[in-house]
């Protein structure tokens, strides 16, 4: 259990409220899964930090997002249909 304060004290994992926390936890990510492998705890950050990401980003970076209308509107322009 020691082990795992350690971790959750050095990276405070927390919920994301701005951008630069975002890349603040990316980075850690970016660590993590860069190494041969993990302890069980650095997988449970790792998880946990994904999750907090994601998170972060379907609130804030809406990718794809679209209507039934703007889909029917690309469609119209793509096709060149008038």
């Amino acid at each position: 259990m020691h082990v795992i304060s350690n971790l959750l004290s050095k990276h405070q994992p927390r919920i994301i409220k701005t951008d630069e926390e975002n890349e603040e936890f990316l980075a850690i990510v970016e660590e993590l899964i860069s190494r041969p492998s993990l302890t069980l705890e650095e997988d449970a950050l790792l998880e946990l930090l994904v999750r907090l990401i994601e998170d972060f980003e379907d609130k804030h970076y809406q990718l794809n997002a679209s209507t039934p209308d703007s889909r029917v509107l690309h469609l119209i322009e793509t096709r060149n249909i008038e």
